[in-house]
């Protein structure tokens, strides 16, 4: 898909590419694969593989991709997490050292802490 536009909501391509062309003016999340960027993104960038800024790119937002360029000349103000990406299987396995952790009975509504070793 190719941006050289005004949009503003959100894009969401999953396993394909976006381009914000040079006129692209974006307003909105943008989700796909692989993410350029040539043109002004206001938002969360999500590149699930790769995400490129190009000289002319300017992005105001977070980026959260596997694999990040950024050539000389572009912007690039807000958060960045860039690598792979170990939050899922941390989570995941939190979670079933969770599920395994018996849950104390109360009658209390304060709520309770566990702690589990992984």
């Amino acid at each position: 898909m190719f941006i050289d536009g005004t949009v503003e909501g959100k894009v969401e391509f999953g396993n394909a590419s976006v381009t914000v062309g040079p006129n692209g003016k974006v307003k909105a999340d943008i989700s796909a694969r692989e993410v350029v960027v040539r043109g002004n993104v206001d938002g969360k960038i999500d590149g699930s593989e790769r995400v490129q800024l190009w000289n002319s790119g300017r992005v105001t937002g977070e980026v959260r991709t596997e694999r990040l360029a950024i050539e000389d000349g572009a912007v690039l103000r807000g958060k960045v997490e860039a690598g792979k990406s170990q939050s899922r299987s941390l989570t995941q396995a939190k979670k079933c050292a969770s599920d395994s952790v018996e849950k104390p009975k109360t009658n209390s509504a304060a709520a309770s802490s566990h702690t589990a070793v992984i």
